[in-house]
């Protein structure tokens, strides 16, 4: 008896000691390409940080890339076999991912318990051909940036605008600092009526007089010594945190860097109405997003959407929305008493959703071409529109191998 009692307490033992042993989780590496800088850069270390104390297994190794070179760096290395485990870029991205089976869908990996806490329109803009292609952080346009140490009144329409301008422009401190990159004057092209593409997405910038319109917009105010006009984000951005810009036309991202230098002299308010047609200002509305990886494997793929479902919590995002000014996508994020985060969603009310299918990467380089054509005086309105209109089309075609 005394024996068989032995066994058995050996025996509980011996179980309980195992009962108390988990698996230790094997290493993982996880690696992010992104774009970001300053606050948001900053936020992205904190989270890395944070969840290494959580999953001290997972090592993360992220790299920054100029925005201008990551899509093409990514779709090289992806196309080869290789590229990061996950990637951060906007939305537009996903045609020409998916095209090329560069990015894995997501649908298996979110369910719809997860899915309740985020934005529906958010959640909207990252589906292709009834496919989560990606995970939408935040959502983000460009509006009008402005110190309230030098303005006071906000003009309501662009003949408004070129009039307090010209009154603020006083030695090195510009009134305007206005990037002429497409993506930042598209909102005067669409409210000067032009359309991108019809709806089999064929190109149709040339059609109406809205291409021409905007562009002459454009001509004048590079034309006024009051505004610095030019397609140099860096320029722009330094002047404006430096106190030699009383505005400019920019987005979410930068706030938190603009707060850091400027503190509570920075607002934000939608652009002024295009006076020519009375139409407000309607720039892309789109979202910055979480993209894994094609080449992956399944135990990658889980790893990485973990470490994403993290980065999209409400404790990250409202990280993000308070450091970097990010409008989230998480809606347990309380961003309703933050005025210069107001500013983006009063703009976003009339903005326009990017498109995500292939056709958009036509777009761009042609409509800055024009742009710069224009304000160089190297090509009129009308010469530059209508070559715009034929090298989108001409890419279009190519794409669908006509």
């Amino acid at each position: 008896m005394k024996k068989v009692l032995v066994t058995v307490l050996l025996v509980a033992l011996i179980a309980s000691v195992f009962a108390g042993c988990k698996p230790k989780a094997q290493p993982v590496k996880l690696t992010i390409w992104h774009s970001w800088s300053g606050s948001e850069l900053d936020v992205l270390n904190e989270a890395i940080s944070l969840y290494n104390q959580k999953h001290p297994e997972v090592t993360i190794e992220q790299l920054q890339v100029p925005f201008d070179q990551l899509k093409n760096k990514y779709q090289t290395e992806a196309a080869a076999g290789g590229g990061p485990d996950i990637l951060v870029g906007p939305a537009d991205w996903i045609g020409d991912f998916t095209k090329a089976n560069l990015i894995a869908p997501l649908d298996s990996y979110f369910d719809s318990t997860f899915l309740a806490d985020y934005v529906q329109g958010a959640l909207d803009q990252v589906k292709y051909k009834g496919h989560m292609m990606a995970f939408p952080e935040s959502t983000e346009c460009v509006a009008l940036i402005y110190n309230k140490s030098l303005v006071s009144n906000l003009p309501k329409d662009t003949n408004e605008l070129i009039t307090l301008v010209d009154s603020l422009t006083k030695g090195d401190t510009y009134g305007f600092v206005y990037n002429s990159g497409f993506y930042f004057t598209a909102g005067y092209f669409f409210a000067a009526g032009m359309k991108l593409f019809d709806e089999n997405y064929n190109a149709i910038v040339n059609q109406g007089n809205g291409g021409v319109l905007a562009l002459n917009f454009l001509k004048k105010l590079a034309s006024d010594k009051h505004f610095i006009v030019a397609n140099d984000y860096g320029k722009a951005d330094s002047m404006f945190k430096e106190g030699k810009a009383a505005m400019i036309i920019n987005g979410p991202w930068a706030v938190g860097d603009y707060t850091k230098a400027l503190g509570d002299k920075v607002g934000v308010a939608p652009m002024p109405v295009f006076a020519d047609t009375g139409n407000p200002f309607a720039p892309f509305v789109n979202t910055k997003d979480f993209f894994i990886n094609a080449n992956i494997n399944e135990t990658q793929k889980k790893a990485a959407v973990d470490f994403i479902k993290f980065m999209v919590s409400a404790e990250i995002e409202q990280k993000f929305f308070e450091k970097a000014k990010h409008i989230p996508s998480n809606v347990k994020v309380n961003t309703s008493s933050d005025p210069i985060i107001s500013g983006f969603l009063e703009q976003m009310k009339t903005g326009v959703s990017m498109p995500i299918a292939p056709e958009m990467s036509a777009v761009w380089d042609p409509m800055q071409t024009a742009i710069d054509s224009v304000l160089a005086g190297k090509a009129s309105p009308q010469d530059a529109i209508n070559a715009a209109q034929n090298t989108i089309q001409n890419k279009i075609n190519a794409m669908r191998g006509q």
